[in-house]
């Protein structure tokens, strides 16, 4: 264990070693609920019982062995939860806000100043969705902050891209937020991919 210890890089790639499980389909609803302030809602019947869900009558055992439908699953709540959640949580005040109480959606990539900003949004993040306690300067942020890095470049190089926010996150007209920047729709791209994590699927 010493070994371990005096080795940073391998305490790091042993730290998620052990026995863990998914969360079933009850738990998982709890745990949108305490991070994003409210539950996704679609994990029941159906949904819940292709999650491993039971039903107590035709389905009365748990299947925790991942599936492709289980997966599907994954995708639809993370794409349905950074959709509903973070524009919502940048029209807060910043005191109010549950995801992104620490950065404003004009920051972006391009300056020492932007990119410590966007680090410890990241840094924020992780803990709450992840329970990571990373540093700014972690390999697990420098990959988070090279996604948010990405699409950002990805987006101004493409021509015609509305400076809105998606129709399909935002509804109807009066509910869409401006995003000059294009972080809105990159910082539902970073909760979309922390959302698909083991660390938030699995204990």
């Amino acid at each position: 264990m010493d070994a371990v210890n005096d080795r940073p890089a391998r305490a790091a790639e042993l730290e998620e070693v052990g026995v863990v499980r998914l969360l079933s389909p009850e738990q998982l609803e709890r745990k949108i609920a305490a991070v994003f302030g409210k539950p996704w809602g679609r994990l029941n019947d159906s949904l819940a019982i292709l999650y491993g869900g039971i039903d107590s009558l035709a389905v009365t055992e748990r299947n925790t062995d991942p599936s492709g439908a289980m997966g599907a699953v994954q995708r639809m709540m993370a794409n349905d939860i950074a959709c509903e959640h973070v524009a919502a949580d940048f029209r807060l005040d910043a005191a109010q806000r549950k995801l992104f109480p620490m950065i404003e959606p004009d920051i972006v990539p391009g300056t020492q100043a932007g990119e410590q900003a966007i680090r410890s949004a990241i840094v924020y993040l992780h803990e709450r969705l992840l329970g990571h306690e990373d540093a700014a300067d972690s390999p697990r942020v420098d990959q988070t902050f090279r996604l948010f890095d990405g699409i950002i470049q990805e987006a101004r190089q493409t021509q015609g891209l509305e400076k809105r926010e998606s129709y399909y996150c935002g509804g109807r007209d009066e509910f869409r937020s401006e995003d000059p920047h294009f972080t809105l729709r990159t910082w539902r791209a970073v909760i979309t991919y922390l959302l698909r994590q083991q660390a938030f699927l699995y204990e």
